[in-house]
């Protein structure tokens, strides 16, 4: 009897767990290789002792949104082109990832393209993984949020022919 008793308190809290969470995940639509990436990311975190990022929606929506304008209008920059020539960081707090009413606030992005053989998420991150400051903010440790964006086109970009992907890595962490 103890036994079966506990078996439908684990079910439950199974249950309730997955409840809650589900409405959070199913507000983040991530795309193949937006998926790859985050795995690749949170597999070089956890070999160098760090925690695992999770998905954030507004960090999500702001760096799928930054790879699709930098493909639109042909330019590759952290801030944006428009004539307020908006800072990456005023972006992703424009997306809701707000700083007011935390007591802390940290941030980082990393971007990336490629064509060919260069544009995958494994290219991408080979190449944030040689780069230092790239590198830096995939393994600051404080880091708790993440949002990615990849962006393909089939019309070149930046002067290259062919299929081009194009990738924002947002990071964050905001505590009370």
């Amino acid at each position: 009897m103890k036994s079966s008793r506990g078996i439908l308190i684990v079910l439950v809290i199974v249950a309730v767990c997955l409840f809650v969470a589900a409405p959070a995940f199913a507000s983040v639509s991530l795309n193949k290789y937006e998926k790859q990436l985050v795995s690749l990311i949170n597999r070089q975190r956890i070999k160098h002792g760090l925690h695992k990022v999770r998905v954030n929606v507004k960090l999500v929506d702001a760096a799928q949104g930054h790879s699709t304008q930098m493909v639109k209008a042909d330019y590759f920059s952290h801030d944006s082109v428009d004539p307020q020539g908006e800072t990456w960081s005023s972006r992703i707090v424009r997306y809701g990832y707000q700083r007011t009413g935390y007591a802390y606030w940290k941030a980082g992005e990393d971007i990336y393209w490629g064509a060919g053989l260069y544009s995958d998420p494994v290219a991408c991150m080979d190449a944030w993984m040689h780069s230092p400051a790239h590198r830096a903010v995939i393994l600051t440790r404080k880091f708790r949020d993440l949002g990615v964006g990849a962006y393909k086109t089939d019309d070149g970009y930046q002067g290259s022919d062919g299929v081009v992907w194009v990738f924002t890595l947002d990071m964050g962490r905001r505590t009370h």
